[in-house]
């Protein structure tokens, strides 16, 4: 009876030893793969800040190349309006030179009026 309790103490002694080296071994498994997932959440992170960073640096370039768009509008509106009125400046100076052009013209062809000094 004593060498039952014996083998019987040693099998479960044995029992244990196996389960606490199996639990031992997934602990371990679980301790690398939790290690692994914080450094892919930390390289992750990483990513996501210099992603961050590079959106707000290309939305100020937006911003900016918007800006300077909406001067250059105003800039090329205001060369419009420029050229507009050189336009209508030149329209009305080549009326008038054709006007002035007749009218010498007409000065050149007409005969002059008598004079009249020998009443």
């Amino acid at each position: 009876m004593k060498n039952q309790i014996l083998v019987i103490s040693a099998v479960l002694a044995v029992g244990c030893l196996v389960i606490a080296v199996l639990f031992s071994q997934k602990v371990g498994k679980v301790s690398k793969d939790l290690e692994l997932e914080r450094y892919n959440r930390m390289m992750t992170e990483e990513k996501l800040e210099k992603a961050t960073a590079k959106m707000k640096s290309l939305e100020n370039d937006s911003t900016n190349m918007q800006n300077q768009s909406q001067g250059l509008q105003v800039v090329l509106e205001k060369e419009r309006q420029a050229n507009d009125k050189l336009r209508s400046e030149l329209e009305k100076t080549s009326k008038l030179k054709d006007v002035l052009e007749k009218e010498l013209k007409e000065a050149l062809v007409e005969p002059p009026a008598p004079s009249p000094v020998g009443k």
